[in-house]
């Protein structure tokens, strides 16, 4: 997996919102998560292509409450990382366009 947003690998099991919201570094089994998906428009094919995607833990992709699957707050979160990281990365580009939406600043 090639992601612009989180430099571990599946092996090291840190997931990125256990990180991010609690500081936790222990490793877990982890699934790979693409950012920005949905809908016919191929985002899912986008966020492959442009390595927007995170590791997540089972808690944090799809069984718990604080699942992006499952709780739109956190969804958003990534979201905006995932518009951050794309930013920087590519600066030339417009993530508005190629993306359809902006996530920055939205809940």
């Amino acid at each position: 997996m090639r992601s612009i947003m989180q430099p571990h690998r599946r092996e090291d099991g840190i997931c990125y919102l256990c990180l991010k919201l609690n500081h936790d570094f222990n490793p877990k089994t982890v699934y790979e998560h693409h950012v920005i998906f949905g809908g016919t428009s191929g985002r899912k094919t986008l966020s492959e292509k442009y390595g927007l995607k995170v590791f997540l833990c089972l808690y944090h992709h799809t069984a718990g409450k604080e699942a992006v699957h499952l709780n739109h707050k956190n969804a958003r979160i990534l979201q905006a990382d995932a518009q951050e990281a794309f930013e920087r990365t590519y600066p030339e580009l417009d993530f508005l366009k190629i993306f359809g939406m902006n996530y920055k600043g939205v809940e």
